[in-house]
């Protein structure tokens, strides 16, 4: 039997920009031969995945689940403040980390930069960061791709070409290609 990952998140779990309709997700489990059951939702923060990640997981009979958030987190609002604030990303991520691991094995993968907003790709990488000490410290496997995303001139040209946001398929195949090539990726799935 197939294994069935359930993979939430926003945009970039979703995979928009993709002209093959693939995003990261699917080129990972169509190279694995995994089943992917994908709930990502563009404009999604942390609050609005831990809302919803339940009532989604039901009766999907999910194998594992990856969490992979945090660009909208960090984004300003119409008034200028952060959308989530730091502290409240930090409990999101641990009420995520503990809740979900009672259902399957969980992973986390970074979030990931957004080439035309500067500022909060600056907030991404210290989110990304954080999670360093938090998944440590709940024994949840951690795949930190933020650093060598936001390093490769190719994602912030393709998303630059687009939305400012979202890579095309050279993007998400690079982040692809990083989440399986981690250890923790590939320990996770054999465990």
């Amino acid at each position: 039997m197939t294994m069935r990952i359930g993979f939430f998140g926003d945009s970039f779990i979703a995979g928009i920009g993709d002209p093959e309709g693939k995003g990261w997700v699917g080129r990972v489990c169509e190279r694995a031969g995994i089943t992917a059951i994908n709930f990502g939702v563009g404009g999604d923060t942390g609050e609005d995945i831990l809302a919803r990640w339940r009532r989604e997981a039901e009766g999907a009979h999910l194998d594992r689940i990856v969490f992979s958030f945090g660009a909208n987190d960090c984004l300003l609002t119409e008034r200028k403040r952060i959308r989530v604030g730091q502290v409240d990303r930090l409990k999101i991520a641990k009420t995520l980390m503990v809740d979900a691991a009672r259902v399957a094995p969980v992973l986390f993968v970074s979030p990931l930069p957004i080439a035309g907003d500067k500022a909060a790709t600056t907030r991404i990488g210290e989110m990304a960061r954080q999670l360093i000490t938090f998944t440590r410290l709940h024994k949840t496997p951690y795949v930190n791709i933020f650093e060598a995303v936001n390093a490769a001139s190719m994602w912030h040209e393709e998303a630059m070409a687009a939305d400012g946001a979202h890579p095309g398929a050279m993007g998400y195949e690079l982040v692809a290609s990083l989440v399986e090539e981690s250890p923790e990726w590939q320990a996770w799935l054999k465990d």
